[in-house]
């Protein structure tokens, strides 16, 4: 069993859950036993699998799927087919160990209707944490049904969000790889309007992710202080230390321009989407490999890649992070990055029983987490 807390590795480790929540765990030595007359504990053999707590996606959609290109156009469907197109792909990150997943924007508001019905037990997926409608300008990246031009705009769109029961704000302070006409390095917003989104977030107790890859706009990011820095692409040495000095976080979301099932298999055929995917694989290979060594704060996303969370993971061990670095960007430091550390990314007594079994050792062989054979969240098994 791998808490990733204290107690590291435990060898044939066990734990008791009760009400969702681990309340003791240890080694066979330690064990509890039960009362065999108390026909209420129930008794679950993973002896021979790996157990490990319940991965983190820290970026993603719901209804998008990179592969079938036009990722806006799908956001502009109705509401009600967007969540009906949403309700396979909570499984299939379920079903890959995902317990817990931040949610980057979804128009119609259907990021917070699933929260609800997943609450309720009317369907079954991952815990959402949602931002509500993304805030982008009328020229962003990100622009599909819903704009916010100006601070008065972006004030009112954020309260609304946060009226809904939105956990965060998402904003498109850059271009994207996706849309044809934007760069990844100009500013959507400036550095006021972006001021006011985290003054707005703070106000209530949370905080603004931003869909940044570089340049100006990430620039005004780092010194308005967003938490969480989406993407991060074509961020710089100078950036990377600043983001430090700080303690704020960089969300990698890899797969989505480098795996086939992503951007490439539909819209790498607009010609300047494909230039930008190239430019982008190109520096993230060559420079994430060198700013990882500083050891700023990391956690992966897939970005709607679903169930490709483990494949996030293995990039970046390619990239130069330990086969446990690499767990915990999917684990504890993704539960820092999404402030829910209190409760969740580690296997410890008074934390929420959210975990998985895989078939090996992840710590030994990361293609391990690609073998769920178990799924539990707050202690109920859910595949």
């Amino acid at each position: 069993m791998i808490t990733l807390a204290e107690q590291g590795v435990i060898e044939q480790g066990w734990l008791l859950i009760e009400e969702g929540r681990i309340i003791e765990l240890g080694s066979p030595m330690e064990m509890i036993e039960p009362d065999r007359a108390d026909e209420s504990i129930e008794i679950v053999d993973l002896s021979d699998y790996c157990l490990l707590p319940g991965l983190i996606d820290c970026h993603t959609h719901l209804s998008i799927i990179p592969g079938e290109g036009d990722q806006l156009g799908q956001m502009r469907l109705p509401g009600q087919i967007n969540i009906l197109r949403s309700i396979p792909n909570l499984y299939q990150d379920l079903a890959a160990g995902v317990t817990t997943m931040r949610v980057m924007g979804e128009e119609h508001y259907i990021d917070l209707d699933l929260k609800k019905a997943i609450k309720q037990g009317l369907i079954a997926g991952p815990r959402l944490l949602t931002s509500g409608i993304g805030i982008v300008a009328t020229n962003g990246h990100g622009a599909a049904l819903t704009v916010c031009d100006g601070v008065e705009a972006i004030r009112k769109q954020i309260r609304r969000n946060f009226a809904r029961g939105g956990d965060l704000v998402k904003i498109f302070a850059t271009g994207g790889v996706s849309s044809p006409a934007s760069t990844l390095e100009h500013p959507g917003y400036s550095r006021e309007e972006i001021r006011t989104a985290v003054e707005e977030a703070e106000r209530v107790g949370s905080y603004v992710a931003a869909h940044a890859h570089g340049g100006k706009g990430m620039d005004y990011c780092i010194d308005e202080g967003v938490r969480t820095l989406e993407h991060a692409a074509l961020v710089s040495e100078q950036q990377v230390e600043r983001i430090m000095e700080k303690d704020l976080w960089i969300i990698g979301t890899f797969s989505i321009l480098f795996h086939p099932e992503g951007i490439e298999k539909t819209d790498l055929k607009t010609e300047s989407i494909r230039e930008k995917v190239m430019r982008a694989r190109e520096f993230i290979r060559e420079n994430f490999s060198r700013v990882l060594k500083k050891g700023f704060n990391l956690a992966l996303g897939t970005d709607s890649m679903h169930g490709q969370l483990a494949w996030e993971a293995e990039f970046v061990n390619e990239l130069g992070l330990s086969n446990q670095q690499a767990i915990r960007a999917i684990t504890s430091d993704a539960a820092r990055a999404c402030r829910i550390e209190e409760d969740l990314g580690t296997l410890e007594k008074g934390k929420l029983a959210d975990l998985l079994a895989v078939e090996g050792d992840p710590l030994e062989d990361l293609a391990s987490l690609r073998r769920v054979k178990a799924v539990f969240k707050e202690g109920e098994r859910m595949i």
